[in-house]
Order: C-alpha cells, then structure tokens, then sequence
C-alpha cells in the first residue's frame, strides 16, 4: 500500500519537531508514516562513535513483541544492511531477506520479515573555520557545511518485493528533518547529562560554588554557604546579600580592589586570595577566593569561581607561626651573648693586631660571620612574624624614590662588585613616593640582593613605569634564571630552589608582605634556566605623588 498527500507530509515534519526529544513523537509519527508506507516493522539505528557498532534507537514491530533487534542493544556493522547504507551512502532495498546477504536478515527472515528498506540518515551540520563564541560575523568567520551519516531509518515488511522507488521518494522527503530531530535528541540528552552532573557536583562540593553579576547579584550559588558561613541561600537570592557586605572591615578595601580589578579587565583571574568573613554567629572565617569573569558580546557582565574555608588551616599557621615566633624571642638572648663572647675572644687575642695568628683570625671570622647569619635570620623570622600578624602599620611619608634606589646601589654594590655584576637603573629624578620609606627600603634591598644573589659577571637593572592600573618597578637581572614550579612558590616562606644556596628564603615573602601592605601586588617573570629573571611589584597610584619640578 502506498497512498501519498501533502497534508501528511507535513503533519509529519510537524510532529518530528514537535518536542526536542524524539522518542516522545516516535509512536505518533510512526503511526502517521503508516498511513502511507505500509510496514511491519520500523527501526531507527544509529552509529556509534568508533563506527564499529550501530545502535538500535527505536524500535517498532506488528509482528512479535520478542525481537532479535531490541531497542538499546548495539550490533556489529560488518555484513549489515545498516554498513550497506553507510557505505554506498544511499538507500537499499532487499527484496527477499531468504536470498540477502546480511547477517540480521537471517534472523528477520524467522521473525516474518521478508523485504526491507535502509534509509540513510544524513546530517547536514555547519562548522565555523573561526570558532568564537559570541558574534558571528559570516564575512569575517566563513561557515562550513558538512554532511555526515549518523544512522538509518528502515521499513520491514511481511510480504517479499515490498519497497520500490516511489517508498524511496517519500522516505527522502523526511529523513533530513529526522537526522536533525535525533541530533537535538542526543544534544538535548548530553546537555542534560551534563547539567545533572554539574548540579550535582555544584550541590555536593565542600567549598562555595557561585557565580554572580557585575554588580554583586548572585544567579548561583551552593549550599556550602549556609555550612560555611550560616546564611541560606536565599540570603544571597531573594535578600540580595554579598559575600562583600560580610567581609572584615579590615578586609573590605582590598576584597572590592581585587573584584573591581577583574571586572575591568585588569586582572584575568584571581588565585588564591584570602580575606576574612564574619560569620552569622559572629566568629570569623578565613576564605581563599578563585574568580575568572564571566563574558558575553566580549564584555565582562560578572564574575564566577568558588570560596575555600581555610579558617582550619588558617588556625595551624598562626599556632606555627606563634611557635616560631617565640623560638626566635628565646634565640636572641644566647646570640646575644654569643656576640659579647666572640668580641671578647676579638679582645684577648688582639685579632686586629698585627701579632694576631692565622688560626686564631680564621677561627674568629667564621665565628662573626655565622652569628651575623644567624642573627640576619631571627630579625627576618621576627619581621615577617610582624607583618603577617596584620598589627604592622605604615609609617607614611613623602620622598623621592630615585635617593632611596641610590641608597640600596650604594650599599649593595661593593657584594655586586665582588661577583662582577654591574647595578643600573632607570629611575627619574622627579618621582616622589608616598609610602613607608623604611619598609620601602627593605623592599628594594630584598629585590636587589636576591638578584646579585644568583647573577655572576652579569646586569641588574632597576626600571620604573605608569601604567593605567598604578606604578611598577622592575628589578632584573641576567642570572641563573627561574623554572616554572620556582616562580610558582618564589614568595613562599622558607622556599629555597636550592637549599645549599646562603639565606632563609624569607627575603622575598617578606617583599611579599610589604607590597601587600601597601596594598599592591608582585610577581616573578623568567625565560627559565639560565635566561635570568625579572621581579615586578605594582602600587596604587596613591602612592604616587606629582612629579616634583
């Protein structure tokens, strides 16, 4: 039986489109179909990723309800009616499933089946030769169709000699609409699948999960709030609460400064940043905050990323440092004494004389030495101890920076000299800072001593520069260089690249800590091994005084 007319046809493509998942129409547009083809069984098969396998999607059949082909179970391409159709990618009839050569006709000739027709499924989908995301401009990113068979639709039938062109015919009027209905089918199942594994991800992570408009509105955030810091989610919903509005008022300034400065596309990202929260009971939480912004047109309308609870680990660090703290206190009384010991030994052996033997004066600078060491270490522990504590204030004052850089050349370049490094810088005469010059002094005095530290008979050179986002000064040298796991941990307390190298590996965290007081930031850049190094810190332009005349 074959009777065709438009009205069908199209009340077809309109129940193939009619959801955006395909086996929720499949009964009704089988049923409409069978009123033009007359079949007894319909399948639709897909093939599978590796293109080894094809997968029975669908399945209907008039004539038995145990079938050899169930929905859901994969079957070998090889021999198949469905390998066929992918390879000569056009239809195929068989007119006798007792003569075929495919290896499931054996089994639909048992069943009944007796003739049959393989329609391929093409998709016609595009591709851009330019990828962006967000206005596609045809002229500027060419797009690309490209046809790809994704499966086939077949007819069974009871009777031989069944299907002819005129079947054919019909069949190519809607299987373009088909493939591009099951595509979104498995699209809309993939995305889905993803969307359930996000959710639940999001739902049952341990940190704050959030993402939130350019002006502080949340459009999603966890449930690890309310554990975190005892306010629902609704707070942040239906109350429009912030996360900045809990923030420490200590904490506030720098929170909004580091936010501001990923919406405006001065920063691509924010790694672990710490500030404090108060929590609804009142007690504080130290969080880490991890942020990118959002996009959309090109222009960043948010920002998204999650919160860490490190109040715990906060906790550890203070009692550590709390021990420490107290051991270098304790340590300062015997190098003290130490000290008295050595310049009596100096005394009555009369070292700077000229009587004075060579072991006794090789056995007192090796003592001099060490207990400047060790007393170098104990004011570092003891300075970064101050600092970290957040009770160190800035002692505010007005100076022109290139004196100061003088200053820190001019003490350091007798040890720059001795490894045959050669101290420039670049500094106008005409900048005036508004800082704490003492803390900016010791800044300086880390930056340029790490440098001649590790640069032998090479440059190092102290550059300055405005930029939108505030001032820079760079110190770089010509040195051994940095790999990327050193430039990673440079600021880390204690973090030595080579542990035998003379210091505490204090120094640069203390750099660290100053630049932060004063509310700025640094960073480490290297070419890597061998290729020297470049250290830069940035401060607000409120540091930065008029250019004096």
């Amino acid at each position: 039986m074959f009777t065709y007319n438009k009205d069908t046809f199209l009340n077809i493509n309109k129940i193939i489109f009619s959801s955006l998942d395909i086996r929720e129409v499949y009964q009704t547009m089988s049923n409409e179909l069978s009123k033009i083809i007359d079949f007894d069984r319909l399948t639709i098969t897909l093939i599978t990723e590796d293109n080894n396998l094809y997968e029975a999607f669908v399945v209907q059949s008039k004539t038995r309800e145990d079938t050899y082909i169930k929905e859901g179970d994969l079957y070998p391409m090889k021999d198949s009616l469905m390998e066929k159709v992918v390879q000569s990618r056009k239809p195929v009839i068989v007119d006798d499933t007792a003569k075929s050569q495919f290896a499931t006709d054996v089994f639909l000739f048992k069943e009944g089946i007796r003739s049959r027709l393989g329609f391929p499924l093409v998709y016609k989908g595009c591709i851009m030769k330019h990828q962006k995301l967000f206005h596609i401009d045809e002229k500027k990113y060419p797009i690309e169709f490209k046809e790809r068979i994704i499966g086939s639709i077949n007819f069974g039938s009871r009777q031989k000699q069944h299907y002819s062109k005129k079947h054919v015919d019909f069949v190519s009027k809607i299987a373009p609409q088909l493939a591009m209905a099951i595509e979104n089918t498995r699209l809309f199942n993939r995305i889905k699948d993803a969307e359930e594994k996000y959710r639940n991800v999001v739902e049952s992570s341990p940190d704050i999960i959030f993402e939130c408009t350019s002006d502080g509105k949340f459009f999603l955030i966890n449930p690890s709030v309310e554990k975190i810091l005892g306010y629902s989610v609704h707070y942040f919903y239906d109350a429009g609460g912030s996360i900045l509005s809990l923030c420490h008022t200590d904490d506030q300034g720098q929170v909004l400064r580091e936010i501001l400065q990923l919406l405006h596309g001065e920063k691509d990202s924010l790694m672990d940043f710490e500030f404090r929260v108060v929590h609804k009971k009142g007690n504080i939480v130290w969080l880490s905050l991890e942020a990118i912004p959002i996009k959309q047109d090109n222009k960043i309308i948010g920002i998204e990323g999650f919160c860490r609870d490190i109040t715990d680990r906060k906790k550890l660090d203070e009692l550590k440092n709390s021990l420490i703290r107290d051991v270098t206190h304790e340590l300062k009384t015997p190098v003290a004494k130490m000290e008295m010991a050595i310049d009596m030994y100096r005394r009555s052996f009369a070292i700077e004389s000229e009587s004075a033997g060579e072991k006794e004066l090789h056995l007192y600078n090796l003592l001099q030495n060490n207990v400047s060491r060790l007393k170098n270490i104990i004011r570092n522990v003891l300075d970064i101890s101050r600092l970290e504590s957040g009770v160190e204030r800035l002692n505010i004052s007005d100076f022109t920076f290139v004196e100061l850089v003088d200053q820190v050349i001019h003490e350091l370049n007798p040890i720059a000299i001795q490894k045959g490094n050669t101290i420039t810088h670049q500094i106008p005469a005409t900048i005036i800072l508004k800082a704490d010059r003492e803390k900016m002094y010791y800044l300086l005095v880390n930056l340029v001593g790490n440098a001649i530290k590790f640069t032998s008979h090479g440059r190092i050179e102290i550059s300055f520069m405005i930029t939108p986002y505030g001032f820079e000064v760079s110190v770089k040298d010509t040195g051994k260089g940095l790999n990327e796991e050193a430039i990673k941990h440079a600021f880390d307390k204690f973090y030595k690249e080579t542990p035998s190298i003379p210091g505490s590996g204090i120094g640069l965290a203390i750099s660290k800590n100053i630049v932060e007081l004063h509310n700025g930031c640094i960073w480490a850049e290297s070419g890597g091994k061998g290729k020297g190094a470049k250290f830069t810190f940035r401060l607000p332009t409120c540091h930065l005084m008029k250019q004096s005349t």
